[in-house]
């Protein structure tokens, strides 16, 4: 069987069972399989597959079909231009969460020297971004799982970003010994009730107590509000992930702890979809 042929059964095979994505991930986890760039895919489509890339192309295929992502199955997410290592204790981030990155970047200048908190950090997407842009800036990562953190490193070592990035063991209630110039988190923000309803690449291969919110999905949300004037320097930059239809609540209770949500460049910023994807406010001033 050639490459090409083995793209389009692939192709094919995909499409039957229901993945809307079918030729992207047929393409990408035939580029796992053999090591090619896509490039290469199409200039060497009339080669036989190689046995052993063949086995392994069938066996990602086959995964697929069952309902894992494909970035799951790699072990690998890119995410702002970083080839990040997933784990099992890690959200897989989503290019949705880019709209934070930017969110942030627009608001600081290149040249600021900002120190950055994480606040459930996973893979540690959000914070390397951030130092990759910033070349000044220093970030804490903060997660309650150990192997998120260790991925996070592991990250942060690959990108040449470890001399920059520390990362603690902490859950949402701790307040760190130093304040932060830039709050950012993609908390937990699913409710509770609806985390059966999740697609079920979702709902069986992210963890759990990345995705639940609590009742409402709001408690993260409430404990960061609680928080802010220990986690950060007075009116100091937070920027935060929201489902799409929390922007009003969310922005309700940070306004009742004090921070701006009015101001210049405050309040809902909006994904490629057109749906409110984070929040940006000020920390309360003192």
């Amino acid at each position: 069987m050639t490459i090409d042929q083995a793209l389009f059964a692939a192709r094919r095979l995909l499409g039957q069972s229901g993945i809307e994505t079918a030729a992207l991930d047929a393409r990408i986890l035939l580029q796992w399989a053999t090591g090619l760039t896509a490039e290469q895919l199409v200039m060497r489509g009339g080669e036989e597959l190689p046995d052993d890339a063949g086995k392994r192309f069938e066996e990602a295929i086959a995964a697929r079909r069952r309902g894992m992502p494909v970035s799951r199955w790699m072990g690998r997410r890119e995410f702002w231009g970083m080839d990040l290592v997933l784990g099992p204790e890690t959200l897989d981030p989503r290019p949705d969460t880019e709209t934070l990155v930017a969110a942030v970047l627009s608001r600081l200048g290149r040249t600021s020297r900002p120190f950055i908190r994480d606040m459930g950090t996973g893979t540690g997407a959000i914070l390397l971004a951030l130092l990759k842009e910033l070349p000044r800036a220093r970030g804490l990562g903060s997660d309650l799982s150990f192997g998120a953190l260790k991925q996070a490193r592991l990250n942060a070592n690959a990108l040449g970003l470890s001399g920059r990035a520390g990362f603690l063991l902490s859950d949402w209630g701790a307040v760190p010994a130093r304040r932060a110039d830039v709050l950012v988190s993609n908390p937990p923000y699913i409710a509770r009730g609806e985390l059966a309803g999740l697609a079920a690449d979702v709902r069986h291969h992210d963890p759990r107590r990345a995705l639940d919110g609590g009742a409402d999905g709001l408690v993260p949300y409430r404990i960061l509000a609680n928080q802010l004037g220990g986690l950060v320097h007075s009116g100091g930059l937070i920027a935060l992930e929201i489902g799409y239809r929390q922007g009003e609540d969310v922005l309700s209770i940070l306004k009742q702890a004090g921070a701006d949500v009015t101001g210049r460049g405050l309040g809902l910023v909006y994904d490629l979809a057109g749906r409110p994807r984070v929040v940006v406010a000020r920390a309360p001033r003192r």
